[in-house]
């Protein structure tokens, strides 16, 4: 067995491997550091330790940025960073790459990823202008005023770019003037611009006093009417935390994506300044879907500050399998204004102790549908979703609609609420009610239209509420002080050397619980199988772990009897309390953990820290 974790074990086994390969930018034992030879293209590698300036070859590196970025690419280069360097300053590499051979701008070597420093006073660290066909990846990039990663154009359509296993932290500016700032922004700087196939796929954004985490699309423009959108934009596998504004966002995208994400500690700005931030939204997307992700600790100095948002001009969004627990705001939220929001879908999803602020709570509920400069809301679906509602103030209902609905009756159905308050729903238009459980104690109350505060017998004599029931409150069993999980994963690599996405899926809802509760409340192990060999998986699991170092443990273990994709919660004894198979989501595990350990602790949180001590 081969143990894996941040401290001595790991560095043990990098120096022992390193015995196999000291230098490989050709080797297979590089995994995300690799250069493939076979590629038609060229190769360039930067190493900022080197004495010597060099011509860019893998004998004779470039030691700086400015170097590399005098050199113009082509389709299908690679240029590569030294790991465990650092190199000051911001970086535009200049060139475009084509269908089939992006220019690709990664790591080589063996450690921790190589570090891009910007100077406090630059716009940005790492910029792309007018430029496709590009895959960055394996990078840490920190500093500047404005932006971490910023990717624009002033021309169009721009294709083909992803940013993958990249951690972008610490962008500290100056007051914002607009919401067009952050860690990673891929937007127009012209209303001429869309972007086409645009990927964030294992990216951790953390600590800006700017606006957004990750935000692609956007743009302050006066956009037609017929404006196309930028089409095919997913953010997966990736985390933000400890920004002022916005987490996740998609605005103006079509056919794009947000899943098996996190984001917490959003909307961090003291008063508001610029708007009002959530963790995870969508705004003018047609055929969006946000599925799979975790929210929490969400706050907001005006409104808003919740988890999940189908903003208004949204077409056929679908917020589903969602977790969203202790936010200050609501938990979910469906708007319309000045433009219609039709053919939403809000299902499956598990909203915890949402609600924190008295302020917010009394507002907007744990659902907040919400309407204003006569912007309908269409079509609306909000069904089997699970609302633990648990408010500071006592006459807070769960779900409040002040919304104007037009054309098919929204339909809130097969849904469970249980709460420590009477006032179940406010709304000021009927709607498709049916099958939904309400659990508490007392007798629940509800305003729908005409009717204020009444029991579920009235809505039922009204036609209202077909088939749904009132039933008792759980009684909570004591909570447990420890609990442990075993997870036996495949250590897929895809064919760049990094975490495949099903892994990297699993392992991030891992490392967030694990974060959330601490080693002393619950322990995590991690058994990995399969083909990769132990070399090619220390730059992946260094990578992952760069965020919080030690809450994951990791055994190279073909004894443990359970096949890939088995999870296990255990007691603290080791008895087997509850087991899954394949990927299980934050939801999942986290109900589960929760229900037996109560309320996370926290214990992965930091303070706001400034640019300069990470530089």
């Amino acid at each position: 067995m081969v143990f894996f974790s941040p401290g001595p074990a790991l560095g043990i086994f990098i120096r022992a491997a390193a015995l196999v390969a000291v230098f490989c930018p050709l080797s297979p034992q590089c995994s995300s550091a690799q250069v493939d030879a076979s590629a038609p293209s060229r190769s360039f590698f930067i190493d900022c330790s080197a004495g010597n300036a060099g011509n860019g070859s893998s004998a004779h590196p470039w030691n700086s940025l400015s170097a590399a970025e005098a050199h113009p690419y082509a389709a299908g280069d690679r240029i590569a960073l030294k790991r465990d360097t650092v190199c000051h300053g911001s970086f535009s590499p200049q060139g475009s790459g084509s269908v089939g051979h992006p220019i690709r701008l990664t790591a080589y070597g063996q450690g921790p990823r190589p570090r891009i420093v910007a100077a406090a006073d630059a716009r940005q660290v790492l910029l792309l202008f007018n430029q496709e066909y590009w895959q960055i990846d394996s990078l840490d990039i920190s500093g500047a005023s404005t932006y971490g990663v910023f990717v624009s154009g002033d021309q169009g359509p721009l294709h083909h770019v992803y940013l993958k296993n990249l951690y972008v932290h610490h962008v500290m500016g100056g007051k914002m003037e607009n919401k067009d700032n952050g860690l990673i922004v891929v937007g127009p700087s012209s209303a001429k611009t869309v972007f086409y196939d645009v990927q964030v796929d294992g990216v951790d954004v953390a600590h800006t006093n700017q606006w957004s985490g990750i935000m692609l699309g956007g743009g302050n423009y006066a956009w037609a009417p017929d404006a196309p959108l930028n089409r095919k934009i997913v953010i997966r596998n990736s985390t933000a935390h400890d920004v002022y504004g916005d987490g996740l966002i998609l605005f103006r995208d079509q056919d794009s994506l947000i899943a098996r994400s996190a984001s917490w500690q959003i909307g961090m700005e003291p008063t508001q300044d610029v708007g009002t931030p959530n963790a995870i939204w969508t705004w003018t997307c047609t055929d969006c879907t946000i599925e799979d992700n975790e929210a929490y600790l969400t706050d907001s100095p005006g409104v808003d500050g919740g988890a999940y948002d189908i903003d208004w001009d949204n077409v056929r969004n679908i917020v589903q399998r969602n977790y969203a627990h202790e936010t200050e705001g609501y938990c979910v939220a469906v708007f319309a204004a000045g433009y219609t929001t039709s053919d939403g879908v809000v299902r499956d999803n598990l909203c915890i102790n949402n609600g924190v602020s008295p302020r917010l709570a009394a507002l907007q509920g744990a659902v907040y549908l919400h309407t204003w400069n006569d912007g309908p809301i269409r079509g609306l679906q909000f069904v089997n979703n699970t609302i633990q509602w648990n408010p500071p103030v006592a006459d807070a209902a769960a779900v409040v609609s002040d919304a104007f609905f037009q054309g098919p009756t929204p339909v809130f159905a097969h849904n469970r609420i249980e709460s420590t308050t009477p006032l179940i729903y406010t709304s000021s238009m009927r709607w498709d009610s049916a099958k939904n459980t309400y659990a508490l104690a007392g007798n629940a109350l509800f305003t729908v239209g005409e009717h204020a505060l009444v029991p579920l017998s009235a809505l039922q004599a009204e036609g209202l509420e077909k088939g749904s029931r009132q039933v008792p409150s759980e009684a909570l069993a004591p909570f447990l002080k420890q609990l442990r999980i075993d997870a036996t994963l495949e250590a897929a690599l895809d064919g760049d050397g990094l975490l495949n996405a099903d892994a990297r899926a699993q392992l991030l809802v891992l490392r967030s619980l694990a974060g959330q509760y601490g080693p002393e409340r619950l322990s995590v192990r991690v058994h990995l199988r399969g083909a990769a060999d132990e070399a090619a998986l220390i730059n992946p699991l260094l990578d992952l772990e760069a965020v919080y170092p030690g809450v994951l443990h990791f055994d190279r273990d073909a004894q443990t009897g359970d096949a890939a994709g088995a999870i296990r919660l255990l007691s603290a004894d080791g008895k087997t309390l509850q087991q899954w198979s394949g990927y299980q989501n934050a939801a999942t595990l986290g109900a589960a953990v929760r229900a037996l350990l109560g309320p996370p602790s926290y214990a992965h949180m930091q303070p706001l820290e400034s640019a300069e001590e990470n530089q």
